[in-house]
């Protein structure tokens, strides 16, 4: 396997608005790249970061993408748009090893709508604050299961009447189940503000079993720091990407993880790291990018 750098060529960063256009389009970079590979079927990973921050003290680096990408085969230096940088990838690792990571992932769960239906993809964030929003709506009697922003104001405009100590209860549950969250119970905050939190919990909570899940099939476990006894694990830029190009309502979600882990399988970690990790790879999710620690 290959490891390479790719930036966008100076000259084009510089006398047009090319990069601009590329930027956050997974779908249009997956097609530029593949010019890499005229040779082969072009099968690779990729993740999209921006050039100045990467390459801090680096001449003319600014604001264009650069990506760093992982492909079976060996990509051709440049194409009339892109430069690549290339070496060759093939980790050694043990059992017990630890690694810091970084992943940019496309979380979902499979999800049947009724007992006879295939299971369907849903957005892990969505999946989660929406099941945590229908329990919520039982207890407060609300029946309309419409949008969810209407859903959130129903429940909680009922919550800050009836005071309704199920809500309250399952409110407080959530925010519990989450380190992360949990140090907020101590403080007096007001309701609208509990509601909130709750809603983060539960995202932050499903994330965070989706990545274990992932863990225990690709040959890792998130670790634990030895003096807080936290994971040290983290998951933010939640963001939507929609594909008008493939319908009104097409997208996919993905999210920024970043931790250390322990690989517990090498055989399996090292295909992870080639094979990517959940879907909408075409997109520029699923590369981990690991260094030792």
């Amino acid at each position: 396997m290959f490891f390479s750098r790719v930036r966008v060529k100076p000259n084009i960063s510089e006398l047009s608005n090319f990069h601009n256009l590329l930027r956050g389009n997974g779908y249009g970079t997956h097609q530029i790249l593949f010019d890499l590979f005229p040779e082969s079927q072009g099968r690779f990973l990729f993740r999209e970061e921006i050039a100045g921050e990467q390459l801090p003290y680096h001449k003319g680096a600014r604001g264009e993408p650069i990506y760093y990408v992982v492909s079976k085969d060996t990509p051709i230096k440049e194409t009339p748009l892109l430069a690549a940088e290339t070496k060759s990838y093939e980790p050694l690792l043990n059992a017990g090893d630890r690694l810091s990571f970084k992943l940019r992932a496309n979380p979902v769960v499979a999800r049947k709508v009724s007992e006879n239906a295939k299971s369907v993809r849903h957005d892990v964030v969505m999946n989660a604050q929406q099941c945590l929003l229908y329990e919520l709506a039982r207890y407060a009697g609300v029946g309309d299961l419409g949008k969810k922003s209407d859903l959130k104001r129903q429940i909680l405009a009922n919550w800050l009447v009836s005071k309704n100590q199920k809500i309250s209860e399952k409110i407080k549950q959530t925010i519990n189940v989450n380190e992360c969250y949990r140090e907020f119970l101590d403080q007096r905050l007001p309701d609208e503000k509990l509601f909130e939190l709750a809603l983060k919990a539960v995202s932050a909570s499903a994330l965070e079993e989706w990545m274990t899940r992932k863990g225990v099939a690709n040959g890792f476990k998130l670790v634990r720091d030895e003096k807080r006894g936290t994971l040290r694990f983290q998951a933010e830029g939640y963001r939507w990407h929609a594909l008008p190009q493939k319908g009104r309502t097409a997208g996919f979600s993905c999210v920024d993880f970043e931790g250390l882990v322990e690989v517990t399988d090498p055989k399996l970690f090292v295909n992870s790291l080639f094979k990517g990790i959940g879907p909408a790879k075409g997109f520029g999710c699923g590369l981990m990018l690991v260094k030792r620690v």
